[in-house]
């Protein structure tokens, strides 16, 4: 697994394309991988990262988009989700009529065995809501924190070819 997520970095920071175009990415992946659509966010990732290519000429690196998809995993999806419930549902009791608001909800707890109709419809309200308030701020610090380390590695990768140009010149020259 480390082995794995090493060469996913490596890959990202040796990518072809500007920081800017990698660190767009990955912000573009955080940010559907808050979304409450598990098992479709990769596609839909790889689909919105060519629309904007096509459309708004927005060049993001799909790689990175489908690397920061992985925030959402087996292991972490219950937790991401139930804290995109949490922040979510406070903003969806003004979104939605208060008929459709459950009484179990109300007194802190959820009752997965009991959701329908309008419950239902609460609970994925607040579900997305949240995904999107949370996943604004995680892709901006996902891009800022893709974008140094990416600068970086471009900078000493031109560091190492200008040590390797200039001792080759030097012998030339003399």
């Amino acid at each position: 697994m480390k082995r794995k997520l090493r060469r996913v970095r490596v890959r990202l920071m040796r990518g072809a394309g500007a920081p800017s175009e990698i660190a767009g990415g990955m912000a573009l992946g955080l940010f559907v991988a808050l979304l409450p659509v598990l098992g479709l966010q990769l596609p839909l990732a790889l689909l919105l990262a060519e629309v904007l290519r096509r459309l708004a000429h927005l060049h993001l690196s799909r790689v990175a988009a489908a690397a920061g998809v992985w925030l959402t995993n087996p292991l972490t999806a219950a937790p991401l989700y139930g804290l995109c419930y949490v922040v979510g549902r406070p903003f969806a009791r003004w979104l939605l009529p208060s008929s459709t608001q459950a009484t179990a909800r109300d007194a802190g707890g959820l009752d997965l065995a009991a959701l329908s109709g309008p419950e239902a419809l609460s609970v994925v309200t607040s579900l997305i809501v949240g995904a999107v308030l949370l996943g604004v701020p995680v892709a901006w610090l996902g891009y800022r924190i893709t974008y140094g380390m990416v600068s970086r590695q471009h900078a000493r990768r031109q560091e190492r070819r200008a040590r390797r140009v200039r001792p080759a010149t030097l012998v030339a020259s003399t």
